[in-house]
């Protein structure tokens, strides 16, 4: 797959992370995304909540090659392994995207198991994020809304928190895409 491939492949999946609500959601979308970027023909999950999930559905994973996520969160732990038949190993790439996509799909099976964000961002914490989805800092936001620093991060650490989020781009993408 070519580097601008790679890049729509992780773009497309960090947009369905970001709207997945339900089991099904993942299967849909958020499953068959992750094995499109790795090249994989199966995945399998174990949710925070223990809940199993295999994509495609109905069908066991080959046990030639896998590659295995361990995502924790506030003491829960969950899973994700992606499978792939035949000898080809994931390459140290595969590894890093894997890598880079852990924290969204983390937030996602947080999500699933345990349901929609707490409350709705206040105006303000909408304004920065909103901010932060164009690709400001935190000192041009603080600028911009004649705030300090200090304020900018305690606004995004309160959305992350209402969000259920841990980082900048889960925010933006989550504002992005409304709860369903």
């Amino acid at each position: 797959m070519t580097a601008e491939r790679t890049l729509c492949a992780a773009l497309d999946l960090a947009a369905a992370v970001a709207g997945a609500r339900t089991g099904a959601d993942l299967d849909r979308t958020v499953w068959p995304g992750l094995a499109a970027l790795v090249s994989g023909e199966a995945v399998t999950a174990t949710g925070f909540d223990g809940r199993p999930f295999t994509w495609p559905a109905g069908r066991a994973p080959g046990v030639d090659r896998r590659a295995v996520l361990v995502l924790r969160r506030q003491g829960g732990e969950a899973s994700v392994a992606v499978h792939r038949a035949g000898p080809a190993d994931f390459t140290d790439r595969d590894l890093a995207l894997l890598h880079l996509v852990r924290p969204h799909l983390a937030d996602a099976l947080w999500r699933v198991a345990h349901g929609p964000p707490l409350r709705a961002l206040t105006v303000r914490e909408q304004a920065v994020v909103a901010r932060v989805a164009r690709g400001a800092t935190d000192a041009a936001i603080a600028h911009e809304l004649g705030i300090s620093r200090r304020t900018v991060g305690k606004h995004l650490e309160n959305a992350y928190a209402a969000l259920g989020v841990h980082d900048r781009t889960s925010a933006a993408l989550r504002l992005a895409v409304p709860p369903a």
